[in-house]
């Protein structure tokens, strides 16, 4: 009886989910994927129930300092520019612009409504001092970011977001900012098989990723290092490293 309640649930749970997306595309038929993932996240938002990976309720998964531990490890000085590819509200991108000289930090999302509830949340002193850089994803920014040469790029629980349609679209880009010494760093949960975590969220097998990486870096250097040490339910949290 409790299993058949739990997938009772589970099943309305889904059926809402779809006609939800169903609705907003008969609403959008021509919006690209990303545009519904803000809907969504906005969503939640607005109606005060709160996202955990954007706006003021949102929390590391692991430190705060996770994102610049990583860069760190791969040789960031405070004078090298570092881009947050897929910023959210810069709950770890805050400890990577502290850390860096002035202007040195770029954040680029989707939209600017992820980064602004960010800057809400930050000292005005500081960021003037700071002088991050920050945009939405498109050619122009891109070339801004590009002309800048940043030396490394991270982009921390981004790729699990990503439809496996769009993922030669977000890789693509991330290697579009790459310049010769160049590190990426793209967390990801690795799985043996793409996988699906929740209605906007999956696993991805490595061979998927390096394929892709490939066809957009021929040329580059293409490694896989554990985040995590431990695997949970068939999943471990993998960094792809891209170098030039």
């Amino acid at each position: 009886m409790g299993l058949h309640l739990a997938y009772e649930f589970t099943a309305k749970r889904w059926w809402r989910k779809f006609k939800r997306y169903l609705g907003w595309r008969l609403r959008n038929p021509f919006a690209p994927y990303e545009d519904y993932y803000v809907y969504s996240v906005m969503r939640k938002i607005r109606q005060g129930d709160g996202h955990p990976a954007i706006g003021s309720a949102s929390r590391p998964v692991r430190a705060q300092s996770e994102l610049l531990d990583f860069l760190q490890k791969y040789g960031l000085q405070p004078n090298d520019t570092a881009v947050d590819y897929g910023c959210g509200s810069l709950r770890l991108g805050s400890a990577v612009i502290d850390f860096l000289e002035p202007g040195k930090f770029w954040g680029v999302d989707i939209t600017d409504e992820f980064y602004k509830l960010g800057l809400e949340a930050l000292d005005p002193a500081w960021l003037r001092q700071k002088a991050p850089k920050l945009g939405v994803i498109n050619p122009e920014t891109l070339a801004k970011v590009r002309a800048d040469k940043p030396r490394l790029i991270g982009s921390w629980h981004v790729c699990s977001k990503v439809p496996e349609a769009r993922l030669d679209s977000y890789i693509g880009s991330i290697v579009s900012l790459m310049s010769p010494g160049s590190i990426a760093l793209v967390h990801f949960p690795e799985t043996a098989e793409r996988r699906q975590l929740s209605g906007l969220a999956w696993a991805s097998p490595r061979s998927l990723l390096e394929t892709v990486a490939r066809r957009h870096a021929p040329n580059a250097t293409i490694s896989f290092d554990p985040l995590t040490a431990t695997e949970i339910d068939g999943i471990r949290q993998t960094l792809l490293v891209i170098r030039t």
